[in-house]
């Protein structure tokens, strides 16, 4: 199975099948490909992905997106090969067994 992430176009594709994703989920999936295996703060996210500082309800956001990436990329891959893992109180990390490809 072959992941390709096209950032020329802001699309990704598991078998040459698109998955659509919001703008969040992108680069809430760009932001973790070059961290894998690292824990992110919800803070780190937040200015990452949404530009300003956390406030607020921010980890909620983050969750919301974080749940509907797990649902649409999760869905096509075989399972456990793909994990966002929730850090109680810190933040998430990406954890995967397959290989992304950035296209240029």
């Amino acid at each position: 199975m072959e992941e390709v992430v096209n950032p020329a176009h802001r699309k990704v594709y598991c078998d040459k099948l698109e998955i659509n994703l919001t703008v969040k989920e992108y680069d809430l999936l760009c932001l973790f490909l070059p961290n894998k295996g690292c824990v992110l703060t919800c803070d780190q996210i937040y200015r990452k992905v949404w530009g300003e500082e956390a406030f607020g309800d921010a980890n909620n956001a983050i969750a919301c997106h974080v749940h509907n990436l797990r649902e649409k990329i999760g869905r096509l891959l075989s399972e456990g090969s793909f994990v966002i893992r929730c850090v109680r109180e810190v933040g998430y990390c990406f954890e995967t067994d397959s290989e992304y490809i950035v296209s240029t």
